[in-house]
């Protein structure tokens, strides 16, 4: 996809408006996605993704094509997300139901559950969802760019300019408080086939 998407970086900086518009095709809905699990609301996160590629268009010039153009657009993302989350309170709604999206629903390899277990993986995803807004920024962002948008460990310490060990940390540090939420709320174990 990066190389895609540095064509089209050419391409757009040389005025074609095309090229920068399959860009935003291209990557609009994982930074919705990405926002969306960070902000836990569809209407801020549509905003910041519209602001996203506001900034993505006005920095084209400076974009380095020796990077990665995947690492860069996150970071600019994560920026946003974190800049917006700390004007923000912490407010719960609790007639908010998590993962009411369907392309916002954790994923889930199924082979035919039957009803209760259903119920039970539909329950369990509730509970990621919330578990998942109550972590700190730091540790969501870790979290959803390595399990939700299968960044390498390299790819996350370029978006959030941290050393490998310090996002391997803050991984486990998320991995252990999801974990925690989970026992929590009665269960023992996070099911394999249930991944944020």
């Amino acid at each position: 996809m990066d190389l895609v998407a540095a064509s089209l970086i050419k391409r757009a900086k040389r005025g074609e408006v095309g090229a920068f518009a399959e860009l935003v095709d291209a990557y609009k809905d994982k930074i919705f996605a990405f926002l969306y699990r960070m902000t836990g609301n569809r209407e801020d996160a549509n905003d910041l993704a519209q602001e996203v590629f506001i900034r993505v268009y006005s920095s084209l010039h400076t974009f380095d094509h020796d990077m990665r153009f995947s690492p860069w657009i996150y970071r600019i993302a994560q920026n946003l997300a974190i800049d917006f989350l700390r004007k923000q309170k912490k407010t719960v709604y609790l007639d908010d139901q998590p993962g009411q999206d369907n392309d916002m629903l954790w994923q889930v390899e199924c082979q035919s559950p039957g009803p209760e277990e259903m119920t039970e993986l539909h329950d369990l995803r509730v509970v990621l969802e919330v578990a998942l807004r109550e972590l700190a920024p730091m540790y969501r962002m870790v979290l959803l760019l390595r399990f939700a948008h299968d960044m390498s460990y390299e790819d996350i310490a370029k978006v959030t300019e941290l050393p490998i060990t310090t996002v391997k940390t803050r991984l486990h540090r998320a991995r252990e408080a999801l974990r925690q939420a989970l026992i929590e709320k009665g269960y023992s174990i996070l099911p394999r086939r249930v991944t944020p």
